[in-house]
């Protein structure tokens, strides 16, 4: 998030300010350090709104990328006019794979919950992969 705060060219008395004083300066302080994981629904919706994104973009921008998000080579990209589209190649190729295949590539079950879950913000739908026996 802070990156796209200062790419953005805010403060965080700016954010807090434009979020209307729904998020103090130094809460959104421990939210970019990582000392608040998981903020409510409140918070991440008052706070894409004063940095002027939808509430999935904050993560998709720094912590999905960057952090908890691992990036998958088959995990797949593109812009629209509303945002970012993702999906995973080897659905769109209709890949049949084991799981051990999947988690030498760091395609586990939790990490196929984080990726459906992006879909699912970005596209209203998202397909994972399912290994084969």
């Amino acid at each position: 998030m802070q990156a796209l705060r200062k790419t953005k060219g805010f403060s965080l008395r700016q954010i807090s300010q434009l979020a209307n004083g729904q998020i103090s300066p130094s809460y959104l302080s421990e939210i970019e350090n990582g000392k608040v994981k998981n903020p409510s629904k409140k918070i991440a919706r008052a706070l894409a709104k004063a940095l002027g994104v939808r509430e999935f973009e904050l993560f998709t921008f720094e912590d999905y990328v960057e952090g908890e998000f691992k990036m998958c080579k088959y995990r797949m990209e593109y812009p629209t006019m509303n945002g970012w589209v993702y999906y995973c190649d080897l659905v769109a190729r209709g890949k049949n794979i084991t799981k051990k295949e999947l988690e030498e590539v760091g395609c586990t079950e939790v990490e196929r919950a984080k990726c459906k879950q992006m879909m699912e913000l970005t596209c209203g739908m998202g397909i994972v992969p399912e290994p084969r026996e």
